[in-house]
Parts: structure tokens; C-alpha cells; sequence
């Protein structure tokens, strides 16, 4: 064996002589290193070594096999030192250059973070999970009013300054999404400003897991939204009062309505009646003067004048129904909608099924009227728009609610068209439902067709059978 195989055995034996620990390390190291270098670095290894074992016989052919030279001993020594030191600055070399190369993609992605950091005017955090320190950007001290000495990286001063009522729902939240492996949290808490007050904030994170899927990280940002909060309110306050006018006007207009159709019901349909029955007399007299045929035009005057009046009878009373139906107030909410539904068959043609309760709907005298009056706006919309040939209305009282369904087998109703703000019609429905606390959906059903569905709580307003 010539005495440079003789040294790789040797090393090798104290490589193996050093125990498994080592080579457990080794192994580690291995595989951090990517399969390009492993693969370059096995081939400066098998290249030097094939050299050191074969370097012996490759003298001795040059020098004809003396190889009780000194010089050529020598030459062998410093021909196995080159090898072996050109072999450990390969691999030096290119591992150093790796670190480099990954030093520096490390100090840029930390550069472009620092600088979205100060371009942004969030409050920019990153989580140490295992540690709890907490980095915060410039941003929490612009936004907060905190100076950089007052704040601390322990994620307790954090903690801290959540308001009371918010720091357990916060912690908790963000616990679960850490344990549930999830990529991402977001929440909305208030959080104590220097001065003492709260501002609103938005708070957004993002995990960041190890090569086993644990999350080790979490980055993210604070977004102060009080004055997007306050503008909200304050438009929710203004939609509140606009509601609440549009139901005072609503319910004062139906008052109107029902004032008026009793006044022509009661006044000119009676004067009507009166006048109608003076004119029956009237007509009775002339017949029985049929002897007297001067007496024949007047007598067709009165038959005629009798039809008339039969006609404005007839238009007083629909006039008076359409303000206010009369059996919406004596016979309740299922009668009123089974006449409403015969009115509307006989002047469309479109067959209407109804199913009702038997019992009359224990239900506010507010919410009867709104259920009456989506009702009839479901049904125009159907003879206006649907091409239907057959309509199925149903009315049911659950325990917490009353609701009513329409349903028509037309042409149906685009997806987008459901949402439409600009259909009165669709506004004026989900309006008068919002009023009570309720809610009208209106929506596609297959094969074709549209169904308009409304539910009103059974608890709005003072009920009253109906």
C-alpha cells in the first residue's frame, strides 16, 4: 500500500472511531448544502483522491521505479499537500461564495423591508413566536404618538396597551390561528395612543413556519382606521335617521291611505248607492207608464244613467282597495292576499296558488301592511317582467318570524340584476322589509323562474291579529 492510501485509511478509521453523534452532524450539514455543491465536491474529492492513490505509480514510471529517492519521496509529500490543499480551497471557496451569495439576498430582502417599513404609514411588527420579542417600525410611533424609548420589544407591552374589554379576544385569536397552522390573522381591536386615548386599528398578520410546517414568525402591520370607523358610524347614524323618517313617512302615508279610501267608501260610496237606488225608483215609474211613449227617451236616459253609476260604484271600490282592502283590517292577512291574488289573476290571466295558515297571522299592524304591500310590488313585477304562466305564493309563520314567498315560473332574473340599485321597485321592497328589522331576497330558481322571499320578525311593533 503506498503511503499516501495508507493515510486516507487511517483517516478514515479516525473519522469512523469518532461516533455516530458526528456523523448525525455531518449528515445535517449535508443536507443544507444544495445538491449542485454536493455533487461538484464529490468530484474534486474522487478526482484528488484517485490522484493520491495513483500519484505513487505514476512516479515510479517516471523514474523507472527508484523510489528510494529522497527527492522523489519528497516530491511525493508535496505533491500529496498541493492536492489536498487544492481540494479544501475548491470546496472553501465555493462555500464561502454560497454564504456570500445568501448574505447578500439576505441584506436586501432586510433593506426592502426597512424601506417599505418607513414608506408605509402602517405600524410594521414582526413576531419572534419562540422568543416573543416584537420589532415595530417608525409607524407606531407616528401613528400612536410614542416616542422610540417608550417602546419596548416585549410582546407584553403590546399586550398592554390593548383596551380591556378587546386584549383577551386579541390574544386568544391570534393563539388559535398560531396553533391551527394558518397562513395568515387579521383583527380589529382598539389600541392605547401616548395621550391615553384609543384609536381603532386594523391589525393584519402573516405566519412565516419552519421547514416543518411549525410558524416561528408572524410580520405584520397596524392600520389606524378611527376616523374610517367614525365616518361609518356617522353614515350609519344618517342611514338610521333616514329610516326612521322614511317609516314615520311610510306609516303616515298608509294612514293617509286608509283615511281616504274609508272616506270614499263610506261618503261617495253611499252617496253613490243612494243615487243609484233613486234612479232604480225612477226607472220603475217610467215602465210602468209604458203607456205614455213620449216618456221612452227619458226612460232610456235613467237605464243609462243607472249603468253609469253602477260604474262609478264599481271604480270607487277599487279605487278604495287599491288604497287600503278593506278585509286587510276585517278578515286579516291571508284573506287580503287570497283576494289580491284573485284580483291580480283576473286582470293577468296568470293562475296563482296560494298556501296560508287557517288562523289569522299574529303579526304588528306595521309588518301587515308591509307584507301586503311587497306582496303586491312582487306581483306587478311578475305581470310587468316575468312572461309567467303561473305564480306560487306562500305564507308562513314560524316561531320567530313570518315570511312570504313568491315564486313565478318566467323567464327568471339575472344574478346581477338581484342587487340592482337602480330598480325602485327591488329598493322600495328591501326598504319597507328594513324598516321592521327584516330582509327581502330575490333570487333565481331553477329550471326558470324568480323567487321573491321576504321575512319580517314576529316582534316588530305591538301585534295585532291579522
Amino acid at each position: 500500500m503506498t503511503a499516501a492510501a495508507l493515510i486516507m485509511a487511517l483517516n478514515l478509521k479516525q473519522l469512523l472511531a469518532k461516533g455516530p453523534e458526528i456523523i448525525k452532524a455531518e449528515t445535517v450539514f449535508i443536507r443544507e448544502i444544495p445538491i449542485e455543491e454536493l455533487g461538484l465536491t464529490g468530484l474534486y474529492i474522487l478526482v484528488a483522491g484517485a490522484w493520491c492513490v495513483f500519484a505513487d505509480d505514476v512516479f515510479d514510471w517516471i523514474t523507472d521505479g527508484r523510489l528510494d529517492s529522497p527527492a522523489v519521496q519528497a516530491l511525493k509529500g508535496v505533491d500529496f499537500v498541493i492536492a489536498s490543499s487544492l481540494v479544501l480551497y475548491l470546496v472553501l471557496r465555493r462555500t464561502m461564495r454560497s454564504r456570500r451569495l445568501a448574505e447578500e439576498a439576505s441584506r436586501l430582502n432586510q433593506e426592502r423591508f426597512e424601506s417599505v417599513a418607513l414608506a408605509t404609514t402602517d405600524a410594521i411588527w414582526d413576531l419572534n413566536l419562540e422568543t416573543k420579542v416584537v420589532w415595530w417600525s417608525n409607524g407606531v410611533q407616528k401613528l400612536f404618538g410614542y416616542r422610540a424609548e417608550d417602546v419596548s420589544s416585549r410582546l407584553e407591552w403590546w399586550v398592554e396597551r390593548l383596551h380591556p374589554d378587546d386584549r383577551q379576544r386579541v390574544v386568544d385569536a391570534l393563539k388559535a390561528a398560531a396553533d391551527s397552522r394558518g397562513r395568515t390573522w387579521s383583527g380589529q381591536y382598539r389600541f392605547r395612543r401616548q395621550d391615553g386615548s384609543y384609536a381603532v386599528v386594523l391589525d393584519r398578520g402573516y405566519f412565516i413556519q419552519d421547514a416543518a410546517g411549525n410558524p416561528v414568525r408572524v410580520v405584520g402591520g397596524l392600520t389606524d382606521i378611527s376616523e374610517r370607523r367614525r365616518a361609518e358610524e356617522a353614515l350609519e347614524g344618517s342611514r338610521r335617521q333616514l329610516r326612521a323618517l322614511t317609516a314615520k313617512v311610510q306609516t303616515g302615508r298608509e294612514e293617509e291611505r286608509a283615511n281616504v279610501a274609508r272616506e270614499i267608501h263610506d261618503e261617495l260610496g253611499q252617496i253613490l248607492t243612494a243615487l243609484k237606488i233613486n234612479l232604480d225608483w225612477l226607472e220603475q215609474k217610467l215602465e210602468a207608464s209604458s203607456a205614455d211613449k213620449s216618456l221612452n227617451p227619458l226612460l232610456e236616459r235613467v237605464v243609462e244613467t243607472a249603468e253609469m253609476t253602477d260604474s262609478a260604484i264599481k271604480t270607487v271600490q277599487r279605487i278604495a282597495t287599491d288604497l287600503r282592502p278593506a278585509v286587510l283590517d276585517q278578515l286579516g292577512l291571508a284573506e287580503a292576499l287570497r283576494e289580491e291574488a284573485q284580483r291580480f289573476e283576473k286582470r293577468t290571466g296568470i293562475p296563482c296558488d296560494l298556501q296560508a295558515p287557517a288562523e289569522r297571522v299574529n303579526l304588528a299592524r306595521d309588518g301587515v301592511t308591509t307584507i301586503f304591500r311587497v306582496f303586491q310590488e312582487a306581483l306587478t313585477n311578475v305581470a310587468r317582467h316575468a312572461q309567467a304562466t303561473r305564480c306560487r305564493i306562500v305564507l308562513e309563520a314560524i316561531s320567530d318570524a313570518v315570511v312570504l314567498e313568491v315564486e313565478d315560473d318566467g323567464r327568471g332574473i339575472a344574478t346581477e340584476a338581484t342587487g340592482d340599485g337602480g330598480s325602485l321597485g327591488l329598493l322600495g321592497m328591501r326598504e319597507r322589509a328594513a324598516m321592521l328589522g327584516g330582509e327581502v331576497t330575490i333570487a333565481p330558481i331553477s329550471p326558470k323562474g324568480t323567487r321573491v322571499t321576504l321575512r319580517l320578525p314576529a316582534v316588530a311593533g305591538v301585534k295585532t291579529g291579522m
